[in-house]
């Protein structure tokens, strides 16, 4: 799996679980951006993560 195809998998257990999260998306191989209701946004460095160290960050930036 691509880490493209991850972000967009992961992105939709985000929206799943109801949070104020409204997009995950791949803005380079190094960077994830989380997108919330009100219009923020968030970057996330997930530069040489694993898969499970991408959910790591992503929900630590979320909150």
């Amino acid at each position: 799996m691509s880490k493209e195809d991850f972000i967009l998998v992961f992105e939709t257990t985000l929206l799943c679980a109801n949070l104020d999260i409204i997009a995950l998306s791949l803005i380079d191989d190094n960077t994830a951006q989380i997108t919330f209701k009100g219009g923020g946004t968030r970057k996330v460095n997930i530069e040489a993560d694993s898969y499970g160290a991408i959910i790591m960050d992503v929900m630590k930036r979320a909150f």
